[in-house]
């Protein structure tokens, strides 16, 4: 399966003003050179610029989480000439802006949605802004879209775990010598949670989550998670992330339920739960499928859906 490739912007939830970004952005600007390559590789706090090394410096690693690709782009969008006072957080509406040479963009925790040029559905996206703690809490911004708003393409390599970013219309450029420098690097994993509607989701976590699920979900859903019984953990993930939100009696009882299934060829038929904190749940899993669905509703279901369990 081909893999998507995810860009993210870090911001820090106070300020802009911080030394390391005035640092790596000072670096950069002071090659004052025309970009021909951006190279990150996933779990190495470091990127290469025209294939020039030492890379720089990032205070955190690229990762992977439900199957996206995640990468510091503040780094990314001073590289590409986006300064920092270009790049913003407003913690009340929860929405980063990055103004470009090209482009404003805009995106805003939780919506598939992104904002080009004051056009609130100027690109759909295929995953949303997410709040990381890692350690501190940060705004991470799915930005492939950033790249290609500042007229950037974006591929990955699968052999070298490596994104790699060059203006649009011109060759892609050859950039082994900076993928081999960076596999040199010492690796420093990413720990630490993402947030969901209240939800406290791990970094890497081997659930599936579905990141589009606003707060104000018009079916009122909170949660709705994957879990793949092929996968190992994620039972223990999934039971921590329903006690966030559930009641002891119900995630022992869902759980209970759902580990049922220890083969592909078993079937789950839909099962409902009310929680005593005016929550509802729902388990399932289809004939032939190794992914058993999760689904938490911060509503109750009616009695006779209860009942009919």
């Amino acid at each position: 399966m081909k893999r998507v490739i995810v860009f993210v912007v870090v911001l820090t939830m106070f300020t802009i003003s911080v030394p390391w970004l005035r640092t790596v952005h000072a670096e950069q600007a002071s090659q004052d050179q025309p970009v021909i390559s951006v190279v990150f590789k996933i779990g190495v706090p470091y990127y290469v610029v025209n294939l020039q090394t030492p890379g720089v410096k990032m205070d955190v690693s690229p990762f992977i989480q439900n199957d996206r690709t995640y990468v510091p782009v503040r780094f990314l969008g001073n590289a590409l000439g986006v300064s920092n006072e270009n790049i913003t957080w407003d913690d009340d509406s929860q929405m980063a802006t990055i103004k470009g040479a090209g482009a404003t963009l805009q995106m805003t925790i939780g919506n598939l949605w992104m904002n080009v040029n004051g056009d609130k559905h100027g690109q759909a996206m295929d995953v949303t802004p997410v709040l990381m703690s890692s350690p501190t809490w940060r705004t991470f911004l799915p930005a492939r879209y950033v790249a290609e708003g500042l007229k950037f393409q974006v591929t990955w390599d699968e052999a070298t775990q490596t994104v790699v970013c060059w203006p649009a219309g011109t060759p892609e450029p050859d950039v082994r010598v900076a993928a081999n420098w960076l596999s040199w690097q010492k690796e420093e994993a990413v720990t630490g949670t993402s947030t969901l509607n209240n939800y406290q989701i791990p970094i890497n976590t081997s659930l599936r989550i579905d990141w589009g699920i606003k707060p104000n979900d018009p079916n009122h859903c909170e949660m709705y998670l994957w879990l793949d019984i092929t996968k190992e953990g994620s039972w223990n993930e999934a039971e921590a992330i329903l006690s966030q939100g559930l009641d002891n009696q119900t995630v022992s009882e869902l759980m209970d339920y759902a580990r049922q299934k220890t083969d592909i060829n078993q079937k789950l038929p839909g099962r409902y739960w009310n929680s005593s904190n005016g929550k509802s749940s729902r388990v399932s899993s289809n004939f032939g499928d190794t992914v058993i669905n999760i689904t938490i509703w911060s509503v109750p279901q009616p009695a006779n859906i209860i009942s009919g369990n």
